[in-house]
């Protein structure tokens, strides 16, 4: 049974059940995915919580600033920053401009290899940044990024959605779930392309994985 939580104020700590809101009926997975999908772990009313508390601390932190630019990782963050940006919009006076970077560690793998490939972005001396990443896994794709921008801006800060806590270098300032080490995939997270339009985080089956 999904665990239910109802305060969304910090960060989440996800049981290896799962969690939902206590208006959601217990989530279960679509029939079409049952092979591959082994649960629900977040539901999206769980995620859509989160996400308005989350920009309730971004707009903590920038408050004075006025305006920041956006850089999301591509193409896991995109889901995330979407409706981040939309929550930041709603309930803050801070303007947001936003920007992509696209990197790579996994490929198709379900291990990252190590190796970390940074495609351009646009010129963002001087501007205060948010960088925003779908997962912190083992770190090395978002410690490599912040070597890289954090003297560029005035203010510089990090929003994950999801946190496995076993990374080792990588400061993150805003965290929404913290979940257990598995390997997921929905809400803009794939394997192997797949999964990313699923509106909830789900786990992929062990023997799907190469």
């Amino acid at each position: 049974m999904h665990k239910i939580v109802k305060d969304f104020s910090k960060v989440v700590v996800v049981p290896d059940d799962g969690i939902r809101l206590p208006n959601e009926a217990e989530p279960k997975v679509r029939e079409k995915y049952a092979k591959e999908i082994e649960k629900v772990l977040i539901t999206k009313g769980c995620i859509d919580a989160r996400i308005k508390c989350l920009a309730k601390e971004i707009d903590g932190a920038f408050r004075n600033v006025g305006e920041i630019t956006c850089l999301v990782i591509l193409k896991g963050g995109m889901f995330f920053a979407a409706d981040l940006l939309r929550a930041l919009d709603e309930q803050s006076d801070i303007r947001t401009r936003i920007d992509f970077i696209r990197c790579s560690s996994y490929g198709n793998r379900s291990k990252s290899s190590g190796k970390v490939d940074i495609y351009k972005f646009d010129p963002i001396e001087g501007n205060n940044l948010l960088l925003i990443e779908d997962i912190v896994d083992t770190g090395g794709t978002l410690r490599v990024l912040q070597e890289k921008l954090k003297d560029m801006g005035k203010h510089f800060k990090t929003c994950v959605l999801l946190d496995k806590g076993v990374a080792k270098g990588a400061k993150v300032d805003f965290i929404g779930f913290k979940i257990p080490r598995v390997f997921v995939g929905g809400y803009g997270l794939d394997y192997a392309g797949l999964y990313r339009g699923l509106p909830e985080i789900v786990v992929i089956k062990k023997e799907l994985l190469k």
